[in-house]
């Protein structure tokens, strides 16, 4: 063998990456505390208070502690809106107590033409009574409790101890996982049904 028959290794050097050139480093502009606050909430207000309360309502309705009792009985179900609005509406005729049949639409599916019970709220809403309503509504009321109580540790979370921070932590996930709990009730009650 010659040396002409021997190959070199080479070392081949890595070459930089050959992508996107960095430009010069932006400075962050710090965001002054009280739009941090306001943001804080807006959010808590919108995906906590909102939800809390108007499930809250809702739910008593779905107990029978409010409203008025009525009997709605189901002439015809579709699916109303379109896209990701889209849901399923009946459509019927609802006696209620020392007033004319009138028409009315409740947003749920139910089987025609078997009187149902329930609860005209004020504003003329029409809501169901029974497992499927209650445990659906207990998570929208939980969820609500959930973010609520999430942004009050946000806000509390300096001030507190250390022992006692973990222990809050600890009590803040029973509301997050009484939701899951009542989410999947409202699953297995509406697909029994």
């Amino acid at each position: 063998m010659g040396k002409g028959s021997r190959k070199r290794r080479r070392l081949r050097r890595k070459k930089p990456h050959q992508g996107a050139v960095p430009g010069p480093a932006r400075l962050a502009r710090p965001r002054s505390p009280w739009v941090r606050r306001l943001t804080a909430v807006f959010f808590v207000v919108v995906l906590g208070l909102l939800p809390f309360l108007g499930g809250g309502y809702m739910l008593a309705g779905a107990l029978g502690l409010v409203g008025q009792r009525a009997v709605f009985t189901a002439t015809s179900c579709g699916v109303a809106g379109t896209g990701k609005n889209a849901y399923v509406a009946c459509g019927g005729n609802l006696v209620v107590a020392h007033r004319p049949l009138r028409y009315a639409t409740v947003g749920t599916r139910l089987r025609l033409g078997r009187p149902t019970s329930v609860r005209v709220l004020a504003g003329g809403q029409v809501e169901t009574v029974g497992p499927a309503a209650v445990s659906g509504w207990s998570a929208v009321t939980l969820w609500g409790l959930t973010v609520l109580t999430g942004g009050a540790l946000a806000v509390l979370r300096g001030r507190l101890r250390s022992p006692f921070r973990d222990t809050v932590l600890r009590v803040a996930g029973v509301p997050g996982g009484l939701t899951l709990g009542a989410l999947f009730v409202y699953v297995v009650v509406r697909v029994a049904a």
